[in-house]
């Protein structure tokens, strides 16, 4: 199994497309960071700082769109065949791609919230601006939005499996968190259950990011959740792939 999981590493190191998208999300990031944070108004007493730190959610995004192409690239160039006749077995094979884009979402996660995070507090902090964060309410911050970017990546993976379409799981992804779930959440009657149980609300709820705590779950219990969210796409994923010819 090691073998198999260098090799996806291999595979993950080896092409532009991870390049451009890490180097796209830490770009981002710090860009949109940088802007608001030095061109918005706060109340220094009570600075709306998590508005700005919630920008590193960015990253999750990316990372989902890193574990869709891990499995559905495969399919669209052809190379899924030759990879299932070095690893016939296919669980295997999935569970090697979650564990090499776990690995690479887990460190895009860290370097991107603690970015944000650095971005943020030394921009007010030169704007004379302090905020009520401690060091632990970072440290917090910045492991809840790692972790949550390395769940992004596997829901990423099990998605890439059900949908082996790269574009169409690339498309309906995104228009779930950027149009979707957001639209779902104004509608009466789903408004505190999207915010509480949806993706994005959860998180939320995970990072810490949420404007108002009381609308979104615990870190722990929001992780528990997100995990339970990803497993399920992982394991529908290859139940779908094992059923599924090699050459579809």
């Amino acid at each position: 199994m090691t073998r198999v999981i260098a090799s996806e590493l291999l595979k993950l190191r080896s092409t532009r497309t991870f390049y451009g998208v890490t180097l796209g999300a830490l770009g981002l990031v710090a860009l949109i960071t940088t802007a608001a944070t030095a061109a918005s108004s706060f109340d220094a007493h009570d600075p709306r700082v998590t508005d700005v730190l919630a920008i590193a959610g960015l990253a999750q995004s990316f990372a989902l769109v890193l574990g869709i192409l891990a499995v559905a690239t495969e399919y669209r160039h052809g190379t899924l065949t030759p990879s299932l006749l070095i690893v016939p077995d296919r669980v295997r094979l999935v569970l090697a791609k979650l564990a090499a884009h776990l690995g690479a979402s887990l460190a895009l996660g860290a370097v991107t919230f603690a970015c944000c995070a650095a971005l943020a507090l030394a921009i007010l902090d030169a704007r004379g601006i302090h905020t009520h964060l401690d060091g632990r309410d970072i440290a917090a911050y910045v492991a809840g939005g790692t972790a949550a970017t390395a769940l992004f990546a596997a829901l990423g993976v099990g998605l890439g499996a059900i949908v082996h379409n790269q574009v169409g799981a690339i498309v309906g992804a995104l228009a779930y968190l950027f149009a979707i779930e957001p639209l779902l959440a104004i509608v009466p009657g789903l408004h505190a259950a999207v915010q509480k149980y949806g993706v994005i609300g959860v998180a939320n709820g995970l990072t810490g990011t949420s404007s108002d705590p009381a609308t979104v779950l615990a870190r722990l219990p929001a992780g528990l959740l997100l995990t339970a969210y990803a497993a399920t796409f992982v394991i529908l994923g290859i139940a779908m792939m094992r059923r599924r010819d090699m050459s579809a």
